[in-house]
């Protein structure tokens, strides 16, 4: 897996360029999957040092089927996150809905974990779980925060049916982004082990969680999506002290 790791290290810094700068070419927008892909399979490997292997590649495996059928709600009726369409070939498609969402969703929810998940590792109770599962959908939502308008004013590869006053991103859709992660995440709480995962790994999955936000910020700095970065960073400022709070109170 580290040579998966350094595969990715290495994709990532050219995509970086190619696709801020609107560099790729027609012929390799392939690549945008294999980038899924690949953050999604690092994701999911964390999952495994975290809930165990087996359990973890199958619980993996049922957060990639269930936010992909929520997602296909919202293709084909609207639902949970708003109306819209993928214009984009992200691959192979299910419902309206590709492969690679399902892995890039994986991504988004274990990256979030990687960064509280050493606050919430002693004794259960219902209020750690819903203090848990808050936290860690603010990150999810505020990955998005960069991510829709990236997606939708610079990129198109996806439009949405609807408006909203946010890019055209329709409100319904941060909504949706906050209830699908923080049902999962209240889940995977009490399925988190007493033992801590390794170390170089929580470093690696959170490293990779702003590593996809600046991508995007570079990318929407490219295109003068100005007040998307505004936006998104203050939004990250504000969880992060969220968390400097939680860590105090609880420590």
């Amino acid at each position: 897996m580290n040579i998966v790791w350094k595969v990715f290290l290495v994709w990532y810094a050219v995509g970086v360029v190619l696709v801020s700068f609107d560099l790729l070419p027609p012929w390799l927008e392939w690549a945008n999957a294999v980038f899924l892909y690949l953050s999604g399979i690092l994701a999911i490997y964390y999952s495994m040092t975290v809930l165990g292997k087996i359990k973890g590649f199958i619980i993996s495996l049922i957060i990639m089927a269930f936010t992909m059928w929520a997602e296909s709600l919202g293709v084909k009726y609207g639902w949970i996150f708003g109306s819209y369409h993928y214009e984009q070939d992200f691959g192979i498609q299910i419902f309206g809905v590709p492969i690679t969402i399902g892995f890039a969703w994986v991504m988004v929810i274990f990256t979030s974990m990687s960064i509280v998940i050493n606050l919430f590792n002693e004794q259960k109770t219902l209020i750690k779980a819903l203090l848990y599962a808050f936290v860690t959908s603010l990150l999810a939502v505020t990955m998005d925060l960069i991510i829709d308008p990236v997606a939708v004013a610079a990129k198109q590869y996806w439009v949405w049916d609807e408006t909203g006053p946010y890019y055209g991103v329709p409100n319904q859709n941060f909504a949706g982004w906050f209830y699908v992660s923080f049902g999962i995440q209240f889940i995977l709480y009490f399925l988190i082990g007493s033992h801590a995962p390794p170390a170089n790994w929580t470093s690696r999955i959170r490293a990779l969680y702003f590593m996809m936000i600046g991508m995007f910020v570079v990318t929407a700095l490219a295109y003068q999506l100005y007040l998307a970065v505004i936006v998104t960073l203050s939004s990250l400022l504000i969880v992060c002290l969220l968390i400097y709070f939680v860590r105090r109170k609880l420590s």
